[in-house]
């Protein structure tokens, strides 16, 4: 089981540069922090519809064999993540903005 926690920002490919964002309204939101998780490490998603996840060109577009990922294809660190859209490494894989989440893997 995984839970998510989102970074509070999104990068916007085009224009360079790091946006505030709000969850929906419309959708009810009451998540409950696990008691103990694992981080596995950060993930990039695109988000050109707004509200909803679409993919993470880490692991659709392959951009995983030319970024330095872990074992499950995600980022150690979140200035990793950072980094690289800020160095636009996510750049024509998919339309953005992108957002990170941190991945965390749950005992259930």
């Amino acid at each position: 089981m995984f839970y998510y926690e989102v970074f509070e920002r999104q990068f916007a490919e085009d224009e360079m540069r790091w946006s505030s964002f709000a969850p929906e309204a419309s959708f009810v939101t009451d998540v409950e922090k696990p008691g103990t998780a694992r981080l596995e490490g950060f993930d990039v998603v695109s988000f050109s519809a707004g509200a909803a996840p679409e993919c993470s060109p880490l692991s659709c577009n392959y951009l995983a064999n030319e970024l330095p990922v872990n074992a499950h294809c995600l980022f150690e660190t979140l200035q990793e993540a950072k980094d690289a859209l800020e160095a636009g490494k996510f750049n024509q894989a998919e339309p953005g903005p992108f957002r990170i989440f941190a991945v965390y893997s749950v005992d259930s």
